[in-house]
């Protein structure tokens, strides 16, 4: 009852910070990491409530590079969009582990660092597939529609963009917060790559930079989910989380 409880309460929030009249709410997530809702850190579900901002926006942002991806004959959006998929499962077991630290704060450090495990895991999973996908691409090139790659590449920016917008407005200094933003950073970055990819194939026809494009794509999440395993097993986080409450 006490998860159901949660859910509804951050999900309410999350549909007042929509809505038109609430400019302020989401100035105030954006330059401060806090909602105006939030007053002290008893009663502070801001880490929960930002991270289901990040699960809305990468929804959507899946939903567009998957249709586009299929429309454009596109890997390299494919590639992104199974990026946003490894986003969007690593933000939920964010969610679930801010929940269960704002609930049992004494287990802080053994559940960031499980949650971290998952998520780099996540990472390199997918990176795997992409790889996979990319080299059977080399061997059957499809037609790409270019045009729709980079409108819906672009749109794929924006919204990685907004994501990096809310995560840096966060002065949180733990494994839950910097994996979340290691994911988030790297999609951006692979965004960019794949609207450049896009207009060069657009300008120069020549379609097999699509899936040389998944192929870095798919090294450097190899590369990311990596990276963080070390930090884990360094025990870097093991002390839980350093963040600041203030407005």
């Amino acid at each position: 009852m006490v998860y159901k409880d949660i859910f509804l309460l951050t999900s309410q929030n999350f549909l007042l910070f929509l809505q038109p009249d609430h400019i302020p709410r989401r100035r105030c997530v954006l330059t401060t990491g806090h909602f105006s809702s939030c007053i002290t850190h008893d009663d502070c579900w801001c880490e929960a409530k930002r991270y289901w901002l990040l699960l809305a926006i990468a929804t959507v942002i899946l939903f567009t590079e998957v249709v586009g991806g299929v429309l454009s004959h596109s890997l390299a959006l494919l590639a992104d969009a199974g990026h946003v998929l490894a986003d969007t499962g690593a933000t939920v077991v964010a969610i679930i582990v801010a929940y269960k630290v704002k609930k049992s704060p004494h287990v802080e450090s053994k559940t960031r660092k499980i949650g971290g495990y998952i998520n780099a895991i996540f990472l390199g999973v997918i990176g795997i597939w992409i790889f996979i996908e990319a080299i059977e691409r080399f061997f059957n090139p499809h037609p790409i529609v270019s045009m729709t790659m980079i409108v819906v590449a672009i749109l794929g920016t924006i919204g990685n963009y907004i994501q990096h917008a809310i995560m840096e407005s966060a002065n949180a200094e733990h494994v839950t917060h910097e994996s979340m933003k290691l994911h988030i950073l790297s999609d951006l970055l692979q965004s960019i790559g794949v609207v450049l990819g896009g207009v060069i194939i657009w300008a120069t026809g020549w379609d097999p930079l699509d899936p040389i494009i998944s192929v870095v794509i798919a090294i450097l999440m190899a590369r990311w989910s990596w990276s963080l395993l070390l930090k884990l097993r360094s025990g870097k986080y093991d002390n839980g989380s350093h963040c600041h409450h203030h407005h």
